[in-house]
């Protein structure tokens, strides 16, 4: 379609929209995602592509890792910036021509070092990002240098189980996070997804992989742990849908959970039905699992943590509040893990699922 031809649709929250509407439209919108080429970002990162936004996504590392987002957009709408959380500079360089800043900067555990090494203040730790620096200094960091650029908007995504008083220290982590980010954008919106699940997730198939390898399914406290779980995309969706009413949802924190609440127990059960994997269920003594958590957390990319034990021992549904906004005020109803998790668990049963079909071989 020639741009004499294009079609000028209803004005977006940040400027005109211009276009039928598409990844080859112009959707009115410039944003700075922060963390979005990790799991639930992904998601994000293609629903504004889907619709034409011009989209700046800041990286550390090596940009083969961010390269997985680029069929997500037109040719010259998505921008990969090389940047540090630790350089402001880089980060003003990152936000300066954005109307809206998004932050999904994250980490399930501490990322350390081989070896000790000197740290600003001069002392000597193997610990490269702890949860304080990636869950408060860097949104604070965020949210300040957002606000003095002039940002429209700032949304921040925290974590359901995100409370002061929680024995996880991610959980707490989460919790100082927001308070840093409202204290320097008040109308900053906070999104806290429940545990979240999808192809690329660190809870289905972290089930499904260690039912698969271990003799056994260690559980602790019997599994009665209770969690929601949360569709990656659904929450993608959620997201825009805030963005594009931003206005109506200034300083407000949403809680975004899957439709049933399970335990854990319950959860494995189900994997193991999905996987037609079947291993006994022990539990384990919290003692032996900390133990065990010590241990493994000592290496660069632990699978088990002390932390991951205080987590799972906490309940993570949704907390009653009249002033937390869900799915609902949104108009959406969110999918069940009996209806997603097949597309991605199958590659865990023997053989592959085609072996469950009768004269496929």
């Amino acid at each position: 379609m020639s741009i004499r031809k294009a079609v000028k649709l209803a004005a977006s929250p940040f400027g005109g929209r211009l276009g039928p509407g598409g990844r080859s439209s112009n959707s009115g919108i410039t944003a700075t995602v922060f963390g979005g080429y990790g799991f639930i970002g992904r998601y994000f990162i293609n629903e504004l592509g889907s619709c034409g936004s011009r989209v700046y996504v800041p990286f550390r590392g090596c940009e083969l890792e961010v390269r997985h987002l680029k069929p997500m957009f037109d040719l010259g709408q998505l921008g990969l910036l090389p940047f540090s959380s630790r350089d402001e500079q880089s980060i003003i360089d990152s936000l300066k021509n954005s109307d809206v800043v998004i932050n999904m900067i994250g980490k399930h555990y501490e990322t350390k070092h081989l070896v000790p090494t000197r740290r600003s203040d001069g002392t000597l730790s193997r610990v490269n990002y702890g949860f304080d620096e990636v869950h408060v200094t860097i949104p604070e960091t965020l949210a300040r240098l957002s606000k003095e650029a002039g940002v429209k908007c700032f949304m921040h995504v925290s974590a359901m189980s995100a409370d002061s008083q929680s024995s996880s220290l991610w959980s707490q982590s989460k919790a100082k996070g927001e308070e840093a980010v409202r204290k320097h954008f008040p109308e900053a919106i906070i999104v806290r997804p429940a545990t979240v699940f999808g192809p690329e997730d660190r809870f289905l198939n972290w089930i499904a992989e260690l039912n698969s390898r271990l003799p056994f399914f260690p559980l602790l406290d019997g599994g009665a742990g209770l969690v929601q779980p949360v569709y990656a995309v659904d929450v993608a969706k959620a997201l825009m849908q805030i963005l594009n009413a931003y206005k109506e949802f200034e300083g407000k924190t949403f809680q975004l959970a899957g439709p049933a609440e399970y335990s854990y127990k319950e959860v494995i059960e189900f994997v193991s039905d999905v996987t037609g994997v079947k291993k006994p269920l022990i539990d384990v003594p919290p003692a032996l699992a900390v133990t065990t958590g010590r241990i493994l957390e000592q290496t660069i990319a632990p699978f088990w943590t002390t932390d991951m034990v205080a987590q799972l021992r906490e309940d993570n549904v949704l907390r009653v509040d009249e002033e937390l906004l869900t799915f609902k005020d949104l108009d959406m109803q969110p999918s069940s893990i009996d209806k997603e998790a097949f597309d991605f668990l199958h590659r865990f049963r023997p053989g592959g699922h085609f072996t469950l079909v009768k004269g496929y071989h």
